[in-house]
């Protein structure tokens, strides 16, 4: 993936590589603990690039990040809520992060994302 898409916003996914539970969020010491078989789906307001190296830090390398579609920033967060709401119906939640979820179906997920950008008319370009 060439480094003009991860100058880019969108929608993204995220999953530990190791089964060794990790803190979503170290820096604040969340409770919410995630490892192999997990999955995150985020938006990226700034960049791919940026919001991938929070990742990287927090899980020591031991993370794959995976942008999945272009978006124009402006409609993020309304396809964020779209998304997240059409997943939960699907795949539990992991504690209380609203967008980390039990599932190592990334496919499953990557369709879901597709089916509800399309229902909703917004211009979008898949990458992933």
């Amino acid at each position: 993936m060439g480094e003009t898409v991860f100058n880019q916003t969108g929608i993204y996914i995220a999953y530990p590589t190791t089964s060794e539970l990790k803190s979503i969020y170290r820096p604040k010491n969340y409770k919410t603990l995630v490892n192999d078989q997990h999955t995150k789906v985020g938006i990226a307001k700034d960049s791919f690039k940026s919001r991938s190296r929070g990742y990287y830090g927090n899980f020591d390398n031991e993370v794959e990040f995976i942008p999945i579609v272009i978006i124009d920033v402006k409609y993020l967060d309304q396809i964020e809520k779209l998304v997240l709401s059409e997943i939960k119906a699907e795949f539990s939640k992991v504690g209380r992060a609203r967008e980390w979820f039990k599932t190592t179906n990334y496919k499953r997920i990557t369709e879901i994302i597709f089916s509800t950008l399309k229902s909703t008319g917004i211009e979008h370009e898949r990458i992933g």
